[in-house]
């Protein structure tokens, strides 16, 4: 049998420390920089619920908008000191998550409340859909699920052995039982979507207590470890996205049930992907950014701002957000506007 090194629970983050933190305000594109706080200062999420939005990130840092992302103001009563990797918002309910399976919970206005641990494991995504049931994801395998808006989880242990034995991952024996799972979604009719290492999407359609492989990449070389998926995003009407390492982008137009891998042309770490009202998709990552105007059939890069400098890994829009920009999240505490005209 052969060894494989494994992929670290939080490669992303490891990237992100050694960016630099060389910022810019504005470019000649239509793309702009709405907050900028210190180089120690590092935001890893951001999600709207209209023009309600907030961004989440290192010490408990948390920004706060409603405007759609017009002006942002800094929570000074911060609700934690951990990291807060994620962030996901249903109406008027958020919910964040992070470091030490650190799980915070409010509604629209009120103070964060610290919700009884489950596991203490890092939780690096959280997904919440307008019923009250979400799924937040992590380190080695770690799955919870909550069906009151947060309140209360449970730890979900999925078969991952049995899941992850399929033709391109048969060969992980000694890794594959636990994969640390950097994505979810879950859609309003209480399906699941979730993924990360290996290249792997799996889905549920009972609310987690089944799962079945939906897509794996295709390793590179045999007996390689395929590319690990970072980001996902749908739209209201299915259509989805995912991005990973090494430029992978894949697709789905039927709320994830099937999959097709784009060619990208990028070798880039890709952290984010979101699709912007006017049908531009994006993808942002470490010191590279990508646009499609055709629904991923080819892609440029996305020269924006420092976008090509530093790093990004967070990526959203709320209603008022221009219909030809995304808002982004990254380095040095930045929010920054992302406008595709001219690509």
């Amino acid at each position: 049998m052969n060894v494989y090194a494994r992929p670290l629970s939080a490669i992303f983050l490891v990237l992100m420390a050694v960016a630099g933190s060389f910022a810019v305000a504005a470019d000649g594109r239509g793309s702009r920089a709405l907050n900028q706080l210190t180089p120690h200062d590092r935001l890893y999420s951001v999600a709207f619920s209209g023009d309600f939005g907030e961004a989440v990130g290192d010490g408990g840092l948390v920004l706060e908008t409603t405007d759609g992302g017009k002006t942002w103001a800094r929570d000074k009563n911060p609700p934690t000191n951990l990291s807060l990797l994620s962030v996901a918002i249903a109406g008027s309910r958020s919910i964040a998550v992070g470091q030490q399976g650190l799980i915070l919970v409010r509604d629209q206005g009120k103070p964060w409340r610290k919700i009884e641990p489950v596991t203490d494991r890092r939780l690096l995504r959280v997904s919440l859909n307008r019923n009250g049931l979400a799924v937040a994801t992590g380190a080695f395998g770690t799955l919870l699920k909550s069906t009151d808006g947060g309140e209360t989880w449970a730890d979900l242990k999925p078969d991952w052995a049995a899941l992850y034995q399929t033709g391109v991952t048969g060969a992980f024996e000694a890794i594959r039982d636990e994969p640390t799972i950097y994505v979810a979604n879950v859609f309003d009719d209480g399906a699941i979507v979730i993924g990360g290492e290996f290249g792997q999407l799996n889905r549920s359609t009972d609310g987690g207590t089944t799962w079945a492989p939906v897509f794996q990449v295709p390793a590179a070389v045999q007996g390689s470890i395929p590319p690990t998926i970072f980001g996902m995003h749908f739209r209201d009407d299915g259509v989805g996205y995912a991005a990973g390492q090494t430029g992978l982008i894949v697709t789905s137009s039927d709320s994830g049930k099937t999959w097709t891998q784009l060619d990208a042309n990028s070798e880039a770490s890709l952290f984010a992907i979101e699709t912007t009202q006017d049908g531009h998709v994006v993808a942002i990552g470490m010191r590279s950014g990508l646009v499609s105007a055709d629904a991923g059939k080819t892609w440029q890069p996305l020269k924006a701002l420092d976008v090509s400098l530093n790093w990004y890994c967070g990526l959203a829009r709320g209603a008022s957000t221009p219909g030809g920009s995304v808002i982004a999240v990254g380095h040095s505490g930045r929010v920054i506007e992302l406008a595709t005209s001219g690509h």
